[in-house]
């Protein structure tokens, strides 16, 4: 996934093509342009900004579309990090307390509310609901298929099988980082993704 957005430190090569356009992808800010963004798995490392509030957090991928000859407008930022909270039900007493000091699950969802608001045709989520509480879980869920719904397409990483099975349309199954199988959610079950993975082979 890193490849994808951009962000992945080491040598790879591949193309990325979307809506059949071929993109030229080598940085996250590529991909944001591009119209990709991405929920990164280590939420604490590579999501949050700890120091800075929940909504400098939310509105930190798309300062621009706040700003007016380079000086950004306080009002609509704040009117925009309102409805953010509101809409994906962010738990907090106040858009300046530090993001550090919400719960797991309603950092995960400042972080969802900031890619949100770029506007993505493809929102890729990496281990979105690891280390949150079932709660959290169920409206990580609900959003997910909302965004499908309006047209988005989400690309979800999960080693949750109950998950995967429950959310996804269509499973990729991947083993030592290579794909094992493209599967068909129709009744698919938790033992033929095992089988997959640990079959030679492509399965389809």
């Amino acid at each position: 996934m890193e490849c994808i957005y951009g962000c992945y430190q080491g040598r790879y090569t591949g193309e990325v093509i979307l809506r059949g356009n071929t993109l030229s992808v080598r940085s996250s800010r590529d991909a944001l342009t591009a119209g990709i963004a991405m929920v990164p798995e280590d939420r604490k490392r590579h999501g949050i900004v700890p120091i800075m509030s929940v909504g400098e957090n939310i509105t930190l991928a798309g300062l621009g579309q706040f700003a007016q000859h380079g000086v950004l407008d306080d009002v609509h930022e704040a009117s925009e990090i309102s409805q953010s909270i509101r809409a994906l039900t962010v738990k907090t007493p106040s858009a300046e307390l530090p993001i550090k000091n919400l719960s797991g699950g309603n950092q995960q969802k400042a972080i969802l509310a900031r890619f949100l608001l770029v506007n993505p045709q493809v929102l890729i989520l990496d281990e979105p609901t690891r280390g949150i509480d079932v709660g959290a879980k169920y409206e990580i869920y609900k959003l997910i298929f909302k965004l499908v719904h309006q047209g988005i397409s989400v690309i979800m990483v999960s080693s949750e099988l109950p998950e995967v099975l429950g959310i996804s349309d269509r499973v990729l199954v991947m083993h030592e980082g290579k794909i094992k199988g493209d599967l068909i959610n129709d009744n698919l079950s938790q033992e033929q993704i095992m089988d997959c993975a640990l079959t030679e082979g492509v399965a389809a």
